[in-house]
């Protein structure tokens, strides 16, 4: 996950040959006031806005790290166009220019640049934040057990994991999938080295049930307006 932008409306954000300009901080600028979009969801948003404050965990923040934080969003509630639950809406608003940037998933960035909007899926000097997802096999579940390991084994094969990247712009858990994929293709989605983007970006952690509950009362209060 990350901010996906446009370039060509807030070139200032823009890395350059000496400079890494490319931050989670777009999305707490006022210049672009009424122009941004974050995801309805405590786990993208204790994500960006621990991002931007340096928190040491920002899916378990400490009182001041959380008083700092809940500043922040107060402060970026003001600014935003919406907070958004259906990424689409996202594709849109960065169409039509109605919005500058946006937290987005990388689908978003296959479909505007398929359109030839002039996008850009930032690799913030924060850090860009990675989710994995998985298939899990029940040990009492109903079915076929083979029919299972066959799906399974469908979707860790290199042939998926090419359509998977070409076709939604997601990595893949089966390196040689990166192989079959152009390498211009790659280099468009940021995903010319994955090890790389592996090894730099940050991951997604648990949530303990009693902090998310704290966050998810935090938040409903400020998007309420408090």
């Amino acid at each position: 996950s990350s901010v996906l932008f446009r370039p060509d409306l807030a070139p200032e954000y823009v890395d350059t040959e000496d400079q890494k300009n490319e931050s989670w901080a777009i999305l707490f600028d006022e210049k672009y006031a009424g122009r941004l979009g974050i995801f309805d969801s405590v786990d993208g948003v204790m994500a960006v806005v621990g991002s931007v404050i340096d928190a040491e965990n920002p899916f378990d923040m400490t009182d001041a790290e959380l008083e700092e934080a809940t500043e922040l969003l107060r402060k970026q509630r003001e600014i935003l166009r919406f907070y958004w639950t259906d990424q689409t809406s996202v594709e849109q608003a960065l169409a039509s220019g109605e919005m500058v940037a946006s937290y987005a998933w990388n689908s978003a960035v296959v479909e505007l640049k398929n359109q030839g909007v002039n996008v850009t899926y930032m690799n913030p000097k924060e850090g860009i934040w990675t989710w994995v997802c998985g298939l899990s096999l029940l040990a009492d579940g109903p079915g076929d057990q083979d029919k299972a390991y066959e799906f399974i084994d469908a979707w860790l094969s290199p042939a998926s994991g090419k359509n998977l990247i070409e076709m939604y712009g997601y990595g893949h858990s089966n390196a040689k999938s990166f192989e079959l994929v152009d390498a211009a293709i790659l280099d468009n989605l940021g995903l010319s080295d994955p090890d790389t983007m592996m090894a730099t970006s940050r991951f997604f952690g648990e949530i303990a049930p009693e902090v998310r509950e704290k966050y998810i009362v935090l938040f409903d209060e400020i998007k309420a307006g408090f």
